[in-house]
C-alpha cells in the first residue's frame, strides 16, 4: 500500500519553464488528501522557494529541501541538519581553489558572491527566493546547509569524481547536469524521509519517489517504488526501478494519478 509519494522538482516534476500541471495536481493531490497519503516535495532547492509555487495545498503538504538538510510540514519546520563549521570552511577553500561560481544555501538565504556578477544571482531566482549579494561568502552570518558549484556540463563528471578523490569528508553530489552540490558527508534525501517515515510511522517499502540527478540516487534507493524521468542522469535511472517520461510531457503526475487508480 502507498502512503507516501515523494518528487524532486527541476526536471522532474516542472517543465522547463518552471510549470506544471495545476489542474491535475488538484485533482490527485485530493485523492491523496482523501487517502491520506503523504505528498512531499523533495528538492535541492530553497525551502520557501518550493514551498511558493504549491499555495492552494502548502499546508497539507511535506518538504525536504536543500537535499534533505531541512525537513517541514506546511510552514512548519521540523528538522534542520547545517554544516560544521570545520565542512564550510573546506568548502570556502575548494571554492577559492576552482574557477566556478558558488552558492551557499543558508537557513536565512541564499548568497552569491558580488564577484560572480548580477546576471548569475538574477539565474538563479529560478530556484530561491531569498538571495544576497555578499562581498565575501566568509562574511555570512547564518546556518549554512551546502554549497553548490556551477560547473559547465561537459566539465561536470571530471570535476565531480576529482572533488570526491580529494577530499573524502565532504558529501558530493550532481544537483543537475551543471550543479555540484557540497554537503555533510550522508546527507540527501533519504535522510528527510527517513526522518518522515519515523515520525509519520510509514516504512520505506510503502514509499513512492521520482527523480533526476545525483542529489535524488539516495532517496530512489530508499523507497520500495522508485521512477527517473527520461531526461534522468545515468546515476539516477541506474538507481530507479523504473523510467517514465519527461518533465515536460508532466510524466510524473501521469504517474502518480496511475497509481492512484
Amino acid at each position: 500500500m502507498i502512503k507516501l509519494i515523494a518528487t524532486d522538482m527541476d526536471g522532474t516534476w516542472l517543465r522547463e519553464d518552471k510549470t506544471y500541471d495545476k489542474e491535475l495536481f488538484e485533482k490527485e493531490f485530493q485523492i491523496m488528501q482523501d487517502r491520506d497519503i503523504k505528498f512531499v516535495i523533495a528538492s535541492g532547492n530553497q525551502y520557501e522557494n518550493i514551498l511558493d509555487r504549491f499555495p492552494k495545498a502548502n499546508k497539507n503538504m511535506y518538504f525536504v529541501a536543500e537535499n534533505g538538510a531541512l525537513v517541514a510540514h506546511g510552514n512548519e519546520i521540523l528538522q534542520i541538519s547545517d554544516l560544521s563549521d570545520e565542512d564550510y570552511q573546506t568548502m570556502l577553500e575548494i571554492v577559492e581553489k576552482l574557477p566556478y561560481n558558488a552558492i551557499v544555501a543558508g537557513v536565512t538565504s541564499a548568497y552569491v558572491e558580488k564577484s560572480s556578477g548580477k546576471e548569475f544571482a538574477e539565474d538563479l531566482k529560478k530556484y530561491v527566493k531569498k538571495i544576497q549579494v555578499v562581498d565575501s561568502l566568509n562574511d555570512i552570518d547564518d546556518r549554512i546547509f551546502k554549497v553548490s558549484l556551477r560547473v559547465p556540463e561537459d566539465e561536470m563528471p571530471k570535476v565531480l569524481d576529482k572533488l570526491r578523490e580529494d577530499y573524502p569528508q565532504i558529501g558530493f553530489v550532481s544537483g543537475a547536469s551543471t550543479a555540484i552540490d557540497m554537503q555533510t558527508k550522508g546527507m540527501n534525501k533519504a535522510v528527510g524521509l527517513e526522518y518522515l517515515g519515523k515520525k509519520l510511522k510509514i516504512k520505506s517499502s510503502e514509499m513512492v519517489t521520482f527523480g533526476d540527478s545525483g542529489n535524488d540516487v539516495g532517496m530512489l534507493k530508499f523507497a520500495g517504488t522508485s521512477f527517473a524521468t527520461a531526461t534522468a542522469l545515468p546515476d539516477a535511472k541506474k538507481a530507479a526501478n523504473q523510467i517514465i517520461g519527461s518533465s515536460e510531457e508532466s510524466s510524473v503526475q501521469k504517474k502518480i494519478l496511475e497509481l492512484l487508480s
